[in-house]
């Protein structure tokens, strides 16, 4: 899935201050064009991203990701999993997580999808999903190990296509817990199951052209 908001009593944004253990990304752009300050703290297995806008100096945005999944052929060694993700609610519009999922998957190679999925959470991978520089997977999780979902021979792919969407959403997304607003499924264009689909998770790597 994708992500999981922190829960109720974590929804606090907070700034870690910079030291020697961390790193710090390039700016992060918005899509109004603002910069934000990204911070990356990865140690003892949990990685965390802060981000904060420069104009305003508001903590804009706190991501945590976990590397506890054995990867398949052709992966890095340490996968990032989307944990938990919570965007200050003046920078939702602006496509704040999808940049920062970005930022994630170029500095680790690959970004894997939470398995409990929000409607946000759903609407950030579709737009990842538009870029063409972007290579998506469906896959699933069997114990630790995450493996690729197969058609035929050949890796299922995740496309930006809603008609595609639309025809593999019920074997993704899927939570019989969530409620989904009617303005939300126009929004996100397809309507997830309501089945418990917690095993089944995407992964984004850089889509590098072939010779």
């Amino acid at each position: 899935m994708s992500p999981r908001l922190i829960d109720g009593h974590d929804k606090n944004l907070i700034w870690l201050e910079p030291d020697d253990a961390c790193l710090e990304f390039a700016n992060i752009i918005d899509d109004a064009g603002d910069e934000h300050i990204a911070i990356l703290s990865d140690e003892d297995g949990i990685a965390r991203l802060y981000l904060r806008h420069i104009t305003s100096g508001q903590i804009s945005a706190n991501f945590v990701f976990e590397f506890e999944l054995v990867p398949p052929g052709g992966f890095p060694a340490r996968i990032p999993q989307v944990v938990s993700a919570f965007v200050g609610e003046d920078f939702r519009s602006v496509k704040l997580a999808q940049h920062a999922y970005q930022t994630v998957m170029e500095h680790y190679g690959v970004i894997v999808s939470d398995v409990r999925q929000t409607a946000g959470g759903m609407f950030i991978w579709l737009l990842m999903a538009e870029n063409d520089n972007v290579k998506i997977n469906v896959m699933e999780i069997h114990g630790e190990n995450l493996e690729y979902r197969m058609i035929g021979d050949e890796p299922e792919a995740y496309t930006g296509a809603a008609e595609s969407l639309q025809q593999i959403s019920d074997t993704i997304w899927g939570d019989p817990d969530t409620v989904i607003s009617p303005d939300t499924l126009d929004r996100i264009g397809f309507r997830p199951t309501h089945q418990n689909m917690e095993h089944v998770v995407l992964a984004a790597r850089i889509a590098f052209p072939t010779a």
